[in-house]
């Protein structure tokens, strides 16, 4: 027999399992009841969890105030949103600003003249090139720099010829291009306005007298230096107004190309050397530091002063070197022009002057600022031109900043057969290029110059133009032979000329990426972004180059790519290229063999290389092994591609233009080549080129920046505002301007105190109040009638949390400034129920009346400095673990937040404790109900084991029965 198969036994008739559960029942009374308690213990332990959150909700919501400075919370409000919108943020400072937006910031637009096809028809295209506008010879000036930096005083002026006068708005003009193009087309008074070099000059088409005054209650042609009257040839040559003087940024010089500055640690850092000499030949070298200055505190380098960013820093910081070299003698200052750096000799012994950057640092300071190219003579330095004339660029800047070549002659032969022959300045301007010819070529018959020389229709070179009418000989251009200024130029003719009345120069290359440029001014506008790059030099070894935020020009740039690379063992660096208008990436090889892989660059992450142009890999090896990251790009097409195929390879090639083909549905040729700039704003214009093609490029819109008026309902009393976006950060504190269509009107926009918004966080702190009261009363409930109560009644903590919540809400503020001191003062009342709500009315008259104590009421929070600290004696102090916190002066609701603090404290609250408590008791109690359980099964295993043997005997017995019986 191998045991029970069944509830009852097979010999004894008894139901044993049913006996055994009975018998299990009886004992099993002590688990119902630890079950009963462990149960107890875990709704408890919800209940815990459940007020703890609710109080850690209210803990967040009372500490809001301060941490998201709910009363610092302001709208801001626009008479006209269609035209502008402003968000404001907690720093705002409530006000009323006026805007007049005169334009949004708008993409280049350009159409090209009608083609009979799309798509069936090439179009017999060359090559286009592509170039940021940067490159134009010709740079238009903003009125702000004028006048030594203090701008212009917008307004109105008055043209007067006779009895005829014209009024000509300036009130909203922000450059030098716009007065010239206001004054030329007044409709009235026939003169035409130009720059001359720091000055504007007006002539008049027949040599008439005028005169040309201030406005009526503005002083706008006084600011612009041309207000008077015209000699007796109908000419005005105002006064100058545009030069560099002490307040000019480092940044403008040099057409915007800026002074290269490097700033390096330590006491003996230089930038420049200024080397002296004196009668006798005796030579000092001055080290002149330009940079951040570093003094030794102990073993610390503290920073005592920043870079310079002006001439005028410049200029001080360079004297002050040589004062303390004892050659106090010698002062640089600027020229009297306005154009260049002087160095004067008062003492008369100085015999020489040379100016070097520092060998170890990879800068061209000196040369930046005109110093390593000028020339010593009568006492005085006088250094190289580094900041041009009004809308005109240095010629230092052509052929990628090596300048102009040869002797400076120019031998010319008009259309009418005079010759004459002129040397230019190659270290001047262009405009000043320009004037030298003009005057040297003299007046013609018909009373024009005989020759005038302007910026291209490209704006990358220079046009001749031979005013005389005449052919009776053939226009020529010569230099000498050798030292070519004309070859230079890109103007010089065949020995016999060219019978033609113009002569065009091609692109002569104007540098504007140098050292000092920002990397975010680079890729019209969009900057190269952040990443790491992949370099790869001629003997397949490679370097990854991380370009984080921290470069910010590209002097930084090329010197961490050779830092990195030449630590590294690599046999490349990174230059700026010949035409100045990017970076190279190339070999360097000192004495050593060529490589013979092509050199590779590749983003790895981010896209600086793509941006810079040099992502890719060398044509060739040897001479050919180089990358050259130009942002001048030229397309080569074939003569059978269609306008379509066109279109298609400039959007293929990112040249700063989207193509688009657009059918504007008239005549025979409806199909037009559509450019829009993919970069908006000034920063985005780019230059195209069709070569021999000619597309009758007509422009829509040259791509301007938004322009806002701000202060003023005049516009000429307002302060100009604008950029290449539409969105204006940093006006108004704490307010962001977004502009969305031009205005006719002023328009308001109103800063105001968010008194809407900060009820409603008033109110989030109230429900979180009432919130946890109420779910303490349900957790303490008791029903009579069926006899239901909450977990947590009778809990002593949970009522004393129940008390201090009202107590502390009522009771007053620790040592505030105010007339208010309690909430309810404030409007913040417990109505009936127990329940806190807000009376509006009275928390706005409050506000209204002193929003400082309102707010304090709420946000007052100043700790001690000594909280938690223990005197040990002997001036030793140690922290106190377990000291609270002590505060000199607490808003209610600072209180109210410390109270919830302290129950919920991860570390050491109050309900921390108590949930760890109950933790520990229902472990506990599940530890003893798993015991009992298992005694119980102990049990039901011995009773059933009894009840088998009980079965065995009753069946043996059955059995001797059985034999007895049968012996009868």
């Amino acid at each position: 027999m191998s045991g029970i198969s069944s509830g009852v036994g097979p010999f004894s008739g008894i139901n044993t399992a049913q006996l055994i559960e009975r018998l299990i029942a009886i004992e099993s009374r002590p688990v119902s009841i630890a079950q009963g308690r462990l149960g107890q213990l875990q709704l408890q332990q919800t209940a815990i969890l459940d007020l703890n959150s609710r109080l850690s909700a209210l803990r967040d919501a009372a500490s809001a105030f301060r941490t998201k400075k709910t009363f610092n919370l302001t709208s801001a409000a626009s008479s006209n949103e269609s035209a502008l919108r402003g968000t404001a943020s907690t720093s705002a400072l409530p006000g009323t600003y006026q805007f007049l937006v005169d334009r949004l910031v708008s993409s280049q637009q350009l159409l090209s003249r009608g083609f009979a096809d799309r798509d069936a028809t090439g179009i017999g295209a060359g090559s286009f090139t592509f170039e940021s506008a940067r490159a134009r010879l010709d740079r238009d000036v903003s009125l702000s720099d004028l006048n030594g930096g203090e701008g212009v005083a917008r307004g109105k002026i008055v043209l007067s010829e006779g009895s005829n006068s014209v009024t000509v708005d300036l009130s909203k003009a922000a450059t030098v291009s716009e007065v010239l193009d206001a004054i030329n087309s007044n409709g009235v008074v026939a003169v035409t306005a130009k720059a001359d070099g720091g000055r504007l000059q007006l002539r008049h088409a027949s040599g008439s007298s005028f005169t040309v005054s201030d406005g009526a209650g503005y002083t706008t042609a006084s600011s612009l230096g041309i207000a008077g009257a015209s000699n007796g040839s109908g000419v005005l040559t105002g006064s100058s107004v545009y030069g560099m003087s002490l307040a000019t940024s480092l940044a403008s010089l040099n057409d915007g190309n800026g002074v290269s500055l490097t700033s390096i640690a330590g006491t003996g850092a230089y930038n420049l050397v200024v080397r002296v000499t004196l009668t006798g030949g005796h030579t000092t070298d001055v080290k002149v530091n330009l940079g951040e200055v570093y003094e030794t505190q102990g073993n610390t380098q503290v920073l005592k002063e920043t870079a310079v960013s002006t001439v005028g820093g410049a200029i001080a910081r360079i004297n002050a070197a040589l004062e303390d070299a004892g050659k106090d003698f010698l002062k640089a200052a600027v020229a009297a022009d306005g154009s260049r750096l002087t160095f004067a000799d008062t003492s008369g012994t100085v015999t020489d002057l040379q100016f070097a950057d520092n060998p170890t640092l990879k800068d061209t300071t000196a040369r930046d600022l005109g110093l390593t190219s000028g020339s010593f003579g009568g006492g005085v330095y006088h250094g190289a031109t580094i900041l041009a004339g009004l809308n005109t660029t240095l010629a230092s800047t052509l052929h990628g900043g090596k300048g102009i070549g040869g002797d400076g002659v120019l031998e010319i032969t008009a259309r009418d057969g005079t010759s004459f022959s002129v040397t230019i300045d190659t270290g001047g301007s262009i405009s000043k290029i320009a004037r030298e010819i003009e005057d040297a070529s003299g007046l013609g018959s018909n009373g024009k110059p005989r020759l005038t020389v302007a910026v291209n229709s490209k704006g990358t070179g220079l046009v001749v133009t031979d005013n005389t009418g005449a052919t009776s000989s053939n226009l020529i251009i010569r230099g000498t032979d050798g030292v070519n200024t004309a070859e230079s130029l890109g103007l010089q003719t065949a020995p016999g000329g060219v019978a033609s009345s113009t002569v065009e120069s091609g692109n002569l290359q104007r540098a504007y990426v140098a050292r000092s440029t920002l990397v975010g001014t680079l890729n019209g506008g969009k900057g190269i972004g952040v990443g790491k790059i992949r370099l790869t030099d001629g003997f397949g070894l490679t370097v990854v180059v991380d370009i984080g935020k921290d470069t910010t020009n590209v002097g930084q740039l090329i010197d961490e790519i050779n830092s990195m690379a030449s630590g590294k063992g690599l046999k490349l660096k990174a230059v700026i290229n010949d035409t100045g208008d990017g970076i190279a990436v190339v070999e360097d090889l000192g004495s050593g063999p060529a490589g013979t892989q092509k050199i590779k660059i590749a983003d790895e992450t981010g896209s600086v290389a793509a941006s810079l142009r040099l992502a890719g890999e060398a044509k060739g090896v040897g001479a050919e092994n180089t990358l050259v990251g130009s942002y001048e790009r030229v397309l080569t097409f074939s003569p059978g591609d269609t306008l379509e195929a066109v279109a298609k390879k400039i959007n293929e090639a990112g040249v700063g233009l989207s193509a688009s083909i657009i059918r504007d549905g008239s005549g025979s040729s409806p199909f037009r080549l559509a450019l829009s700039a993919t970069s908006a704003g000034v920063a985005g214009r780019v230059l195209v080129d069709t070569g021999n093609l000619d597309l009758a490029l007509n422009v829509l819109d040259k791509g301007n920046d938004s322009r806002v008026f701000f202060g003023s309902t005049d516009p000429a009393r307002a302060i100009l505002l604008g950029g290449s976006s539409n969105t204006l950060d940093g006006v108004i504190s704490g307010v962001t301007i977004d502009l969305r269509s031009p205005s006719a009107d002023p328009v308001t926009l109103t800063v105001t105190r968010d008194t809407s918004g900060i009820e409603a966080e008033v109110n989030r702190f109230i429900d979180a109040f009432n919130g946890i009261v109420t779910r303490i009363k349900q957790q303490q409930s008791y029903n009579s009638e069926t006899r239901a109560k909450g977990p947590l009644l009778g809990d002593g903590s949970t009522s004393a949390l129940h008390v201090a919540l009202f107590n502390t809400l009522q009771s007053p503020a620790q040592n505030i400034a105010g007339r208010y001191r309690r909430l309810a003062e404030v409007g913040v009342e417990v109505g009936s129920g127990g329940k806190v709500a807000l009376n509006v009315e009275k928390f706005r008259r409050a506000l209204a009346e002193d929003p400082a104590s309102v707010e304090a009421l709420f946000t007052a929070r100043v700790q001690e400095s000594s909280s938690g600290q223990v005197d040990l004696g002997d001036g030793i102090t140690a922290t106190d673990p377990d000291a609270g916190t002590k505060f000199s002066s607490l808003g209610v609701v600072g209180m109210i937040e410390e109270l919830a603090r302290r129950y919920t404290d991860t570390s050491k609250g109050l309900w921390t404790a108590k949930r760890d408590a109950t933790d520990s008791m229902i472990r506990s109690q599940s530890r003893r109900i798993d015991s009992m359980n298992a005694r119980l099964d102990a049990r039901r295993a011995a009773l059933q084991s009894q009840f088998q043997r009980m079965e065995k005997a009753i069946a043996q017995l059955q059995q001797q029965q059985s034999a007895l019986n049968s012996l009868g």
